[in-house]
C-alpha cells in the first residue's frame, strides 16, 4: 500500500499516525498528551466516538466534528556520548601541543539525559486522499505545527538551558501509519515518508580557485563594502528557511538583504555625484528619515531619477511586489510577532531576488553615468553579463583609481554622512 499514489477508504477518513524522533529533545513529561482541533469539518465519521484522555481539556460539542492534530510524547533516557567535534578538538591539542594524547575511545557526559519521540495522529478526510503524498504532506505539516507551538510555548516555561530552535526541514524522514477509524493498524498502510533531504556534508576543502574567490571577498568586505553584508544576510535567509525552518527569521534576513543593497546603492550613487566636488549635505537630506520619510519613502522618490524604470511601490512589478510579500510581512513579523507559513517565506526569498535582478538590470543601463558604481556592485563578471562593460571598461582604461579604493572611500564618506545625521 505505501506504493500506492491513492489512499482508498471507501469514503471513510483516514486516521494517521506519525512517529518522529526530535533533533533536540523537548521537556514535556513522560507520557504528556496535547491535542489541537481545528476549523476543517470532519466529514463521514459521525458514527465515531470521541474521547478526552485524561490529560486533555474537556471536547465542547461542538469541536467533536472538526479535524485535530494529537500529540503524544515519549521520553527515551539514554547516556549521550560527546560528540565527535570533541575528540577532535582533543586530536588537534595533542597534534600542536603534544600535550595528553589522542582520544581511543568516546568519553561520556558525566549525567543522563533523554531523547524525544512524538507520537502525532491527525485525520484527512476521504476527498483528500486521492494524492497519498500530498494527503501525508498536509498531515504531518499540521501535527508538526502543533509540536512548533508546543516547542516554541515550552522554551518560554522552561528559559534556561535553551535547546535550538526546531523546524521541519531537520526531519529527515518519519514513519507513518494509517488506519480506517473502528480498524487496527496494519503494516500494509504505512512505511517511511521522506521529510527532507540529509544535510549537506563538505568533502573537500577549497581548491585555489575557492581561496582565490575568498580572498576577494575579505578584500572587498574589509576595504568596506557592504554588499558582502547583504549577501550573507541572503545566504542565512536561506539557511533559516531550508535547514532550520525557521520562516520568521528567514524573512527577516531577506528583508535585511534588500534594505542593505538598497542603501547602499543609493549611498554609493550619491557618493559617486559629489566625488568631484566633496560634500556630505545632500546625502544628509536624503537620508533625514525626520524630514523625509523611510526607506519606502526614499526609494519611490531617489531611484527612478537616477536609474529610470518603475519604483512606485503602488506599480506592479518587483518594487511592488518587494514592498507587499517582503518589506511588509516583515513588518508584521517584527511589529506583530506574526508567523509566517513556509510558502510565504519562500515568496519572501523569491521576491527578494527579484528586486536585486531588477537593481542588477536598472544599474548596467548606467554604467557610463555611474562606472564607479556599477564596477563596486557588478564588476566586470556581472557587467559582461548583463550589459554595461563597454562603458565602464573605457572608465578604467583612462583612470589610475584602484576598483578597492572605491569602498574605502565610499566607507569613510558613509560615516561621515552617518556622524552628521547623528548631529555630529
Amino acid at each position: 500500500m505505501d506504493s500506492q499514489d491513492s489512499l482508498d477508504t471507501g469514503g471513510a477518513p483516514l486516521l494517521i499516525t506519525f512517529f518522529v524522533a526530535l533533533p533536540f529533545a523537548c521537556p514535556l513529561q513522560h507520557g504528556a498528551v496535547i491535542s489541537r482541533n481545528f476549523e476543517e469539518p470532519l466529514r463521514g465519521c459521525e458514527a465515531m466516538e470521541t474521547r478526552a484522555t485524561e490529560e486533555s481539556d474537556p471536547l465542547e460539542g461542538n469541536r467533536r466534528d472538526k479535524i485535530f492534530a494529537s500529540l503524544k510524547f515519549w521520553q527515551l533516557k539514554d547516556t549521550v556520548d560527546l560528540a565527535d567535534s570533541f575528540h577532535g578538538l582533543l586530536q588537534v591539542i595533542h597534534d600542536v601541543t603534544g600535550i595528553g594524547k589522542a582520544p581511543q575511545e568516546k568519553a561520556e557526559l558525566p549525567r543522563d539525559t533523554y531523547r524525544t519521540v512524538v507520537e502525532m495522529v491527525t485525520v484527512q478526510n476521504a476527498d483528500k486522499l486521492s494524492d497519498k503524498d500530498a494527503a501525508l504532506s498536509e498531515a504531518f505539516e499540521r501535527c508538526f505545527g502543533v509540536l512548533a507551538d508546543v516547542y516554541s510555548m515550552s522554551r518560554l516555561v522552561k528559559r534556561d538551558g535553551l535547546s535550538p530552535h526546531v523546524g521541519i526541514e531537520q526531519v529527515q524522514a518519519v514513519y507513518w501509519f494509517g488506519r480506517i477509524p473502528g480498524n487496527r493498524y496494519s503494516g500494509d498502510l504505512g512505511g517511511l515518508m521522506w521529510v527532507s533531504p540529509p544535510p549537506h556534508v563538505p568533502s573537500d576543502t577549497f581548491d585555489s580557485d575557492g581561496f582565490q574567490k575568498l580572498e576577494t571577498l575579505l578584500g572587498r568586505l574589509w576595504n568596506g563594502s557592504p554588499l558582502e553584508l547583504a549577501m550573507e544576510r541572503a545566504l542565512v535567509a536561506n539557511q533559516y528557511l531550508r535547514q532550520q525552518g525557521d520562516y520568521s527569521n528567514a524573512v527577516i534576513h531577506a528583508a535585511l538583504s534588500s534594505e542593505i543593497v538598497l542603501d547602499a546603492l543609493l549611498g554609493m550613487l550619491l557618493w559617486e555625484e559629489q566625488i568631484e566636488d566633496p560634500d556630505v549635505t545632500a546625502a544628509v537630506d536624503v537620508f533625514d528619515e525626520a524630514k523625509n520619510g523611510g526607506l519606502a519613502s526614499r526609494v519611490k522618490r531617489e531611484y527612478g531619477p537616477r536609474l529610470g524604470g518603475n519604483w512606485n511601490p503602488s506599480v506592479n512589478g518587483p518594487v511592488r511586489r518587494w514592498s507587499e510579500e517582503l518589506a511588509h510581512l516583515r513588518g508584521r513579523i517584527v511589529h506583530r510577532g506574526y508567523r509566517p507559513s513556509r510558502r510565504e517565506a519562500e515568496r519572501a526569498l523569491e521576491v527578494s531576488d527579484e528586486l536585486l535582478d531588477f537593481v542588477k538590470g536598472r544599474l548596467a543601463l548606467k554604467s557610463k553615468t555611474y562606472p564607479r558604481t556599477c564596477l563596486m556592485i557588478l564588476g566586470e563578471p556581472g557587467l559582461r553579463r548583463i550589459g554595461g562593460w563597454k562603458w565602464a571598461n573605457r572608465f578604467l582604461a583612462g583612470t589610475d583609481e584602484h576598483p578597492l579604493s572605491w569602498f574605502s572611500g565610499y566607507s569613510k564618506w558613509r560615516d561621515a554622512v552617518d556622524f552628521a545625521r547623528a548631529g555630529g
